[in-house]
C-alpha cells in the first residue's frame, strides 16, 4: 500500500460516519483535530463543503484550514420566497445559522 492510501484510509477511519450528514470526502475535508499529525496531508476533497454540514458537526468556518475553507461556498440560493429567491452571502449565512456577527466581525 502506497503512503497516499495508508493516510486516505486512516483519515476515512478515523473520520467517516456513513449515518452522518456528508460524504466520506466532505467529512475528512472538514476535519478540526489539527493536533493529528496527517491533518495537514490529509486528502481534501474538491466538492463544496456546504454551510448545513458545517452547522451539523458545530464548526465555524474559521477553525477549517485554508484549503477546507475555499471549499465553502461564497453564497448560497436559499429559498425563501420562491418567487424572487434570496441571495446570502457565507457572513450573512453563518450570523442566521450560529447566532454570531458574521465570519468578519466574529
Amino acid at each position: 500500500m502506497s503512503l497516499r492510501r495508508a493516510i486516505n484510509a486512516k483519515c476515512r477511519d478515523c473520520s467517516y460516519d456513513p449515518k452522518a450528514v456528508g460524504s466520506a470526502a466532505q467529512q475528512i475535508a472538514a476535519c478540526v483535530v489539527t493536533i493529528c499529525p496527517l491533518h495537514p496531508v490529509r486528502p481534501v476533497t474538491a466538492k463544496s463543503l456546504p454551510l448545513s454540514l458545517l452547522e451539523a458537526y458545530g464548526i465555524d468556518p474559521l477553525q477549517l484550514d485554508a484549503r477546507a475553507r475555499g471549499l465553502v461556498p461564497d453564497s448560497v440560493d436559499h429559498p425563501a420566497d420562491p418567487q424572487i429567491g434570496h441571495q446570502w452571502s457565507r457572513d450573512s449565512m453563518f450570523s442566521l445559522l450560529t447566532g454570531h456577527g458574521g465570519l468578519e466581525g466574529s
